[in-house]
């Protein structure tokens, strides 16, 4: 909606963790934030200006968060489906949904037990 268009636009920082990413073999992108699984242009337009390689529908949301209680903040994501793939969207994410959310379990268990009893500094 039109009266809308600037109240999600906006840009956060997630906290660097340059030792957690080699130490686990993760890959680093920008996440950028929408209200659907689909692509609008509108989507693709902010992805690409913001040169980003993942959309989400929630990241925006715990980022803005952690940034007004100054809290850092680490996403773990897995990418379900290919929005500029050839399959209807929502059946690529079902398609992919089990394999997917038992690889970022493992992933999450990874990240858990790697930051535990470390300072921000040592990620």
């Amino acid at each position: 909606m039109q009266v809308f268009d600037l109240y999600g636009v906006g840009l956060r920082q997630a906290l660097s963790t340059p030792s957690l990413v080699k130490d686990l073999n993760l890959k680093v992108g920008k996440l950028s934030t929408g209200d659907s699984l689909d692509m609008s242009p509108q989507d693709e337009a902010t992805i690409i200006a913001n040169d980003a390689t993942v959309k989400d529908m929630e990241g925006a949301a715990v980022a803005y968060v952690a940034d007004l209680l100054k809290v850092p903040a680490i996403f773990v994501k897995a990418v379900t489906d290919l929005v500029d793939g050839d399959k209807p969207t929502a059946d690529e994410f079902l398609q992919n949904l089990a394999t997917v959310t038992a690889a970022l379990n493992e992933t999450v268990s990874q990240v858990v037990n790697f930051v535990n009893g470390k300072c921000l500094s040592e990620l």
